[in-house]
């Protein structure tokens, strides 16, 4: 018997019970009145031969302590996603198992991209979650935070999911695993020389698509530390809630016209001492 509070050990005991030489395993899972007893055997026997493998990467990839989730998406609906998108779970029970390359999970991505559209949109026809975030965001008015993230940001999101189900679960029974280099699978070296993870290879949205980033914060109130658009360092517009009417993008323009002037300013006096 295993005794957690860990919905990792209870994942992961499922997915590895074929591996171990023992006929029952329970687990108890909880603590108090919340404890319960899981009986691994029989769910991993009721799943069939493939489905107990293909979650150690369903678990990583929809969210784990190791892995980021998707936002307002939980396990539930991505689990009854998978049950009606059989193709999801083939190339799971495929990327569970070390070890897979990055060529590998390049080959699968096309089958991954269309179980995330499904877990957003279960009526979209879309094949490219590029082309869903267009669609959902254009035609559908759903917010930016509640569309797929790019296909950049999902395939570094599937290479760290890779590197946790195949590479470090998938070998949890072996005396010495081997693990590659995390740069290769979807992780960086931070400033303080910690593993981070590299969440795109794009600019960020920021940066490169302002217009996209509004706020809704009351005009009245003004635009403080929970704005998005002060997260994002950018000016109010008119997009946003306030309309860009707030102190704070005021500030910033009366700021900018005096600028200007000065700028304009010193123009003028360089245009008048050329003429001379």
């Amino acid at each position: 018997m295993l005794r957690t509070v860990d919905t990792d050990v209870v994942v992961l005991s499922t997915a590895l019970f074929n591996q171990i030489n023992v006929t029952e395993l329970w687990v108890s899972f909880g603590t108090g009145k919340n404890c319960r007893l899981i009986p691994v055997h029989t769910i991993s026997k009721t799943l069939g031969p493939q489905k107990p493998m293909s979650l150690l990467m369903f678990h990583a990839f929809t969210g784990c302590d190791q892995t980021s989730f998707f936002l307002n998406r939980g396990k539930k609906t991505a689990w009854q996603t998978s049950k009606v998108y059989k193709d999801a779970e083939e190339s799971f029970a495929v990327l569970s198992r070390a070890p897979p390359s990055v060529e590998e999970l390049h080959n699968h991505m096309s089958t991954i991209e269309r179980f995330v559209i499904l877990v957003y949109d279960r009526t979209s026809s879309c094949e490219s979650v590029d082309e869903a975030r267009q669609e959902l965001f254009t035609h559908k008015g759903r917010a930016i935070e509640l569309i797929p993230p790019t296909s950049a940001a999902l395939f570094q999101h599937a290479k760290r999911a890779v590197f946790q189900a195949a590479y470090a679960w998938g070998q949890a029974l072996l005396r010495t695993p081997e693990l590659p280099d995390p740069s290769d699978w979807g992780w960086r070296k931070g400033t303080s020389g910690m593993w981070e993870p590299l969440w795109t290879t794009l600019p960020e949205a920021c940066k490169s698509c302002q217009e996209l980033i509004k706020c809704g914060c009351n005009v009245d109130k003004g635009c403080r530390g929970r704005c998005k658009c002060v997260k994002a360092g950018v000016a109010c517009t008119a997009y946003c809630k306030c309309h860009g009417d707030c102190e704070r993008s005021l500030s910033a323009r009366r700021a900018f016209g005096s600028v200007t002037s000065l700028i304009l300013a010193f123009r003028h006096l360089n245009d008048t001492y050329q003429m001379r």
